[in-house]
Parts: C-alpha cells; structure tokens; sequence
C-alpha cells in the first residue's frame, strides 16, 4: 500500500520573489554607489545597501529551491519519492529526521506536515483533508525509525 499527494505552488509566487529579489538587489548597488557621491552617513548607507544586497539574494535563491516548485510525493513502503521539476529523488525512511503535525488553528481545517530531511525541510498542506492527513501521518509514523 502506497500513498501519495501533491503539493501545487504558484508560478506567480515565484515570479514574485525573483522581483523582489532583483529589486533589492539594485536598491543595495545602488547604495554602495551613492556611498562615493555623498560624504556623509557613510556607514549607515553601507550597512542598509548591504542588508537590501543580502536580501535579494536570499529571495533570488528561495525563488529558485526545489520547495518553490510542484512536488509529488509517493510514500512507498522503502523510501519516500519526491516527483520534481528537477526531475525525481528517492529519500529512505532512514534520511527522515523528524515529521511534525502542525495545526495553526483548531477552528479551521487546515493541517501542515512538516519532514525534516538533512537540512532541508518539506511541507505539505491539507486544507479540507483532515482524514488524509492523519493517514499520511500515521503511514509516516510507522516507516520512520529515528520518531520511535
């Protein structure tokens, strides 16, 4: 018996950060240049265009990690198998680090599954599938060795 589900993210999403991330990236270039037109407040302006540098960068890179696109998820009995748009990964059991249910709130039907796996961490969201997460969890909980 095998499992699987899908989790769907927005193109637009992305879009979205590597604008943003291209924007701060310039506003920090653009710092750094102002810094040799303008004698005063150097350090101030050097430290603000480089945390506006730094940002855009990470938003560029989270724009680009394998969690910003579609995933399938297939939990097999050996290994969990991940469906990317890099193409498709195997993950043993024995790789998961921790799976935790998470419930933001009681009054809404929406459950996160998140699984730790080295230093990367995949979520699935359940909006209106109680039931199919608590099996997908339980199915984890049984295959999983380091959570017994």
């Amino acid at each position: 018996m095998g499992l699987s589900y899908t989790v769907k993210k927005s193109k637009s999403t992305r879009i979205g950060y590597r604008v943003l991330g291209f924007l701060f990236l310039i506003l920090g270039i653009l710092g750094i240049v102002l810094v040799w037109r303008l004698p005063s407040m150097k350090f101030l302006v050097i430290i603000v265009a480089l945390m506006a540098a730094f940002y855009g960068v990470y938003l560029l890179r989270a724009s680009f990690r394998l969690q910003a696109y579609d995933i399938s998820y297939e939990f097999t009995e050996e290994h969990i198998k991940l469906n990317t748009h890099k193409g498709e990964r195997l993950i043993p059991y024995d790789e998961v680090a921790d799976v935790q249910w998470v419930e933001p709130t009681p009054d809404i039907d929406y459950i996160l599954l998140q699984i730790k796996v080295g230093r990367q961490q995949f979520v699935l969201h359940f909006r209106n599938k109680r039931a199919y997460a608590e099996k997908v969890f339980a199915y984890l909980l049984e295959r999983v060795p380091n959570l017994k």
